[in-house]
């Protein structure tokens, strides 16, 4: 196959380049003619970019007691069609079970039933931790874990010298430690037992800045102390990320923020359907939100990532009235490129290089498959994204299951005619070619 005509976005920068593939791989990038039985896709006047990656992604899996409303099928579909090529779930230990079982068990949900391809985080539970598994595991190729300085109440709390233990074992591995930071000393400080259950801006007051920023602070200096390579998830705080900033002289800290707390604020959670955008961290003021999109523009984030967990319209509304029984999370696959397209390039002015970089070669990096995902060049994946940056206005759709859509009224000239995931073409005119063909592999 022949991606001819195009502005081809490779590591180095744009190129006016043609791409073959072969065997599922980039081949060539240059000025190429077409050979005999080359199928060829015209991207004149158009942009191709590397396959895009969302690596924090929740869907065909429980939380908080309640089924999600993506599968892996709906998910991966829509996040495809935007140019997502790859996603990262989690895979959470459960009571009883060994990790390499709870690992197994998610592949199995994903394994032919993913249009993308697919990677996972992993949590275990138990403590300690059963390293010899873990070793295996990451001789295998898991090589990213997951851990929380909160959610006591589910288990999964983790104090900071569990933390510090955990990375001094994971850092001869070449493993890397992700971290929800909300401190959870500061939560239950600010903790009353009387407020407001019917107002969901409760959850701002009740989950403040601070706990983040001190909790950011504390697993910094642990992975300056380790070694260990550290990503902090979903940052929600301009403090945070300047803590982040002056953590990177001294650790291997890296860090994500998501698309909503770019674009929303505290005040969306006012009225009678504020609870329906309840998510952990909790949306923020307008001036931290402006502080994080100044941010943003700069560079301040390695990458972005949604956080993505929709659950269905039924459970966000059971809960009306009591935000203390709401599910936290909102839906958003379907809108990270777009949304960041618009924040990003169309606002800021910065090159769809920034969208490169952000969405698809860090993330790689993240998920230590980098040059072979996040990347146009020889050897790497054929996952590629032909696209025309100035479309059509189109509605911003955040998911296609039964869940609120977290960016009503809001549109992008974002156009996907064609994505490639390893050398096929899954997606043409913004459709699926084949909807009930699903080719997404597994990454480990």
């Amino acid at each position: 196959m022949l991606v001819r005509g195009g502005t081809v976005w490779t590591p180095n920068g744009p190129r006016d380049a043609d791409v073959r593939v072969a065997n599922g791989a980039i081949a060539e990038v240059g000025r190429l003619t077409p050979g005999p039985g080359d199928e060829v896709i015209d991207a004149t006047g158009l942009h191709v970019l590397p396959g895009m990656i969302d690596v924090h992604v929740h869907a065909d899996d429980v939380v908080a007691g309640r089924t999600l409303a993506d599968t892996f099928p709906t998910a991966t579909e829509l996040a495809v069609r935007t140019g997502i090529t790859t996603v990262a779930g989690f895979v959470t230990q459960r009571a009883g079970e060994t990790l390499s079982a709870a690992a197994e068990r998610c592949r199995a949900t994903a394994r032919g039933r993913s249009h993308c391809d697919v990677a996972f985080h992993l949590t275990p539970t138990v403590w300690p931790w059963p390293w010899a598994e873990v070793e295996a595991l990451v001789a295998a190729g898991w090589t990213t874990f997951k851990l929380y300085t909160t959610y006591r109440e589910a288990g999964l709390h983790s104090s900071y010298e569990r933390i510090g233990r955990v990375m001094e074992r994971l850092a001869p591995l070449g493993a890397r430690l992700l971290v929800h930071c909300e401190d959870d000393e500061v939560l239950r400080a600010v903790a009353a037992p009387a407020f407001d259950a019917g107002d969901a801006r409760e959850q701002a007051r009740r989950r403040p800045e601070t706990a983040e920023v001190a909790a950011v602070e504390r697993v910094i200096e642990l992975a300056a102390c380790t070694g260990c390579p550290l990503h902090i998830v979903h940052v929600s705080t301009a403090d945070a990320v300047a803590r982040v900033a002056a953590g990177r002289a001294r650790a291997a800290v890296t860090c994500e923020t998501a698309p909503h707390y770019l674009l929303l604020t505290e005040a969306a959670l006012g009225g009678r359907n504020g609870h329906r955008l309840l998510c952990t961290p909790p949306l923020r003021a307008a001036a931290t939100r402006s502080r994080l999109e100044a941010a943003a523009a700069a560079g301040a984030f390695d990458l972005f990532a949604t956080d993505h967990c929709a659950f269905t319209k039924a459970d966000k509304d059971a809960g009306r009235g009591d935000l203390r029984t709401v599910p936290r999370g909102v839906a958003g696959i379907g809108a990270l490129v777009p949304m960041l397209f618009e924040l990003l390039v169309t606002r800021h002015h910065l090159g769809l290089g920034e969208l490169a970089t952000r969405l698809a070669a860090n993330p790689a990096k993240l998920l230590g498959v980098y040059p072979r995902k996040g990347a146009i060049a020889p050897g790497s994946d054929a996952d590629l994204a032909v696209v025309d940056p100035a479309g059509p206005p189109r509605p911003v759709v955040s998911t296609l299951a039964d869940a609120y859509e977290t960016y009503p009224g809001r549109t992008s000239t974002w156009d996907v005619r064609h994505v490639l995931l390893g050398g096929e073409v899954v997606v043409a005119s913004g459709a699926l070619v084949e909807p009930d063909r699903r080719s997404g592999r597994l990454l480990a």
